[in-house]
């Protein structure tokens, strides 16, 4: 599938201000699941500087920087993206000490993962209580509880838009049994990794919006499969991620696949933002 993307982000400030260094993430990735045919972005104002780099995390980012006092920040990028997995389970599991719960990795991928297993909840708290409900149902086969937990997020929790601010907690989500994408997603992490999976965070763009027309950033969870490598799962949506979403960034915490991470300087100043996303598919 082909999916073209058009995605503007404003910022207003209420008075000029010093826009210090952005670190900008929209720019899809290129990998066995999806090939970036072209990508395009405009900044207005136009910056000093700009550099394309691969940041802490590996993802393809920009950095731009700026002189002066502005009244707006505003950044648009181009994107087609050519989607190749259509089959989210097309592979075998190469090692066998991950095929069931509690996985165990091999040592030599230890150094790699452990960041993405080191958990942000406590054991034997609210977490590992619903962990082990979705493992009263699944079994202990590592697949089977993926997507039993995948789909027990998904039918068992209010889905919202929430337009600022970072994830809630997982226990926070639990607790109030309802979340957006993001925080939907984050609860999807601490579950896996409360059983030794490997989970990280991921920002991209969903080709069919499911919640509302209004077309926005989505996040999901990719866990790492020997013999699969990294492969998303969706709780807003139950399903393994395939051909209708575009991976954009990734990483160990939210922060590091955040579209946008800087700062500006201005006494007094506050900030509006606004966006609009388009995606069309072929």
């Amino acid at each position: 599938m082909k999916i073209k993307i058009r995605h503007t982000t404003r910022y207003k400030y209420t008075e000029g201000v010093f826009i210090d260094p952005q670190t900008i993430r929209l720019r899809p990735k290129s990998d066995g699941s999806q090939r970036l045919v072209s990508f395009e972005i405009d900044i207005d104002p136009v910056p000093d500087g700009i550099a394309d780099i691969v940041d802490v995390a590996g993802n393809d980012s920009t950095c731009v920087w700026f002189s002066g006092k502005h009244d707006h920040l505003t950044i648009t990028t181009r994107s087609e993206v050519e989607t190749l997995r259509t089959n989210p389970f097309d592979y075998i599991i190469t090692e066998p000490s991950v095929t069931r719960l509690p996985v165990f990795y091999p040592k030599y991928y230890v150094p790699s993962l452990r960041p993405y297993f080191t958990r942000n909840t406590e054991p034997e708290g609210q977490v590992d209580k619903f962990v082990s409900d979705v493992i009263n149902e699944s079994g202990v086969e590592t697949m089977t509880f993926l997507n039993v937990l995948n789909n027990r997020i998904y039918e068992g929790f209010e889905q919202l838009v929430r337009h600022e601010g970072p994830p809630y907690p997982a226990e926070i989500t639990l607790g109030t049994g309802r979340g957006s994408c993001r925080d939907l997603t984050v609860l999807f992490m601490e579950a896996s990794r409360a059983v030794g999976i490997a989970a990280r965070f991921v920002s991209g763009y969903r080709e069919h919006e499911m919640i509302t027309e209004e077309r926005q950033l989505h996040a999901w969870a990719e866990v790492y499969i020997p013999g699969g490598g990294w492969r998303g799962y969706d709780p807003s949506s139950g399903l393994a991620t395939a051909d209708q979403h575009v991976t954009v960034s990734a990483g160990v915490i939210p922060e590091e696949a955040a579209p946008l991470t800087g700062s500006y300087r201005g006494t007094g100043a506050r900030s509006i933002i606004d966006y609009e996303i388009d995606i069309t598919s072929q």
